[in-house]
């Protein structure tokens, strides 16, 4: 993960989202349980949406096709609702804005299942897949910016279940390896076939295989789709069509997706102001007071985080210039805590300042060696700060 540009205080750019990212991320919020909405952004494209409930993931929507994957997988693992068509278009015609919390279309699913509807076992297969699938579709982005928003609440008993990102993101990247390996690594399975050259193709193929061929090779089913209606394994399926695709008798082309009953949401929250925000990790209410005193006399935006085990979901969510941090606080420690920010790429050249009563050598090697940036003794001096923020921060 690279350095993101410092001047975006809200977007958190990643290189090469693959699975061995996608685990680091996912890990770093289940690590300290995080619960909220992430929001993945490719970059003038497409924005995924997961809500994850500390740290695990309840559902996730978003992408190309978010309707076509919630119709595909409902057909695929709950047939029962998804062949009464009449039922399933009123239901979906039903749904409300107003009355929509995160996400439609696991709020509709979960009403089925405590309607006696559909079964718990399917809808839980289904949960899995649709993730699976999304996974799949971000192995193949270039670069992904991330946004968290730990306003949006999700009450417990509106879960279905939580899984742990391992159980999909590691099905998704044997997917998506054994894609690239049958080179199919440079076209979507969110792409639909559509038949180029008719004669040619009818030479190479059956009367029966150039039927169903024609018959649904016309640019409005995906491969996925395709894949599903054949009962087939995506990435055979699509393989077995490679030799077609390669001569030019069939092509692949992108496609709408079907029409959603209401519309997703596409903004992405950007930070109130460009002025510096400057966060003070310390379990004192009174040391987070004074410092809040000090900085927003001086005009900067100011982030008190007493709770330690929270500071680094906290400090993910929020992304401040700069961070203060003390040095000894229950459970864990100013060391733990930038050790772990030094890991993240957003914070790597953030400056860290801890904060002690022990003004001692060993508090300073060790401090320097875990990647802190300065120091600064207790009891908190209004012009010491000023002097410290003035030689890490621009001054305003």
């Amino acid at each position: 993960m690279e350095t993101p540009n410092q001047e975006n205080h809200s977007s958190i750019p990643i290189k090469g989202f693959v699975a061995s990212k996608q685990s680091y991320l996912f890990n770093v919020l289940k690590k300290h349980q995080f619960s909220g909405e992430l929001q993945l952004v490719h970059p003038g494209k497409e924005q995924w949406r997961f809500y994850l409930y500390m740290g695990r993931l309840i559902c996730a929507t978003g992408g190309n096709h978010s309707v076509r994957r919630w119709r595909r997988n409902l057909a695929a693992f709950l047939p029962e609702v998804a062949s009464d068509q009449v039922f399933l278009e009123q239901e979906i015609k039903s749904i409300s804005s107003d009355k929509i919390k995160f996400c439609w279309e696991y709020e509709l699913v979960r009403h089925w299942l405590l309607e006696g509807k559909v079964g718990r076992d399917g809808v839980i297969k289904m949960v899995n897949n649709i993730f699976i699938e999304i996974f799949f579709d971000l192995n193949q982005t270039l670069e992904i910016s991330f946004f968290l928003n730990s306003k949006v609440h999700i009450p417990l008993e509106e879960q279905i279940c939580l899984l742990d990102a391992s159980q999909v993101i590691v099905p998704a990247w044997q997917q998506w390896q054994q894609w690239v390996n049958l080179r199919l690594g440079d076209r979507s399975p969110n792409k639909a076939p559509v038949i180029r050259s008719a004669k040619q193709l009818q030479a190479k193929t059956s009367p029966k295989t150039y039927e169903i061929f024609q018959k649904l090779f016309n640019g409005r089913n995906t491969l996925r789709d395709l894949a599903v209606q054949f009962k087939r394994d995506l990435p055979q399926f699509s393989s077995s069509l490679l030799p077609y695709i390669q001569q030019g008798y069939i092509d692949l082309v992108s496609v709408a997706d079907l029409p959603a009953p209401i519309s997703p949401v596409t903004e992405v929250q950007e930070a109130e102001t460009a002025t510096p925000l400057i966060a003070c990790i310390d379990d004192s209410p009174l040391i987070c007071e004074t410092m809040n005193i000090i900085l927003k006399k001086a005009g900067y935006r100011f982030l008190g985080i007493t709770e330690p085990l929270k500071a680094i979901a906290k400090i993910l969510a929020s992304k401040p210039d700069m961070i203060f941090l003390d040095l000894v606080m229950p459970d864990t420690n100013g060391y733990e805590i930038c050790a772990s920010l030094r890991k993240l790429s957003l914070f790597r050249n953030t400056p860290i300042i801890i904060l002690t009563s022990n003004d001692g050598m060993i508090e300073r090697v060790r401090s320097k060696i875990i990647g802190a940036s300065d120091f600064m003794a207790k009891p908190i001096n209004p012009e010491e700060v000023l002097v410290i923020v003035n030689k890490h921060l621009s001054p305003l």
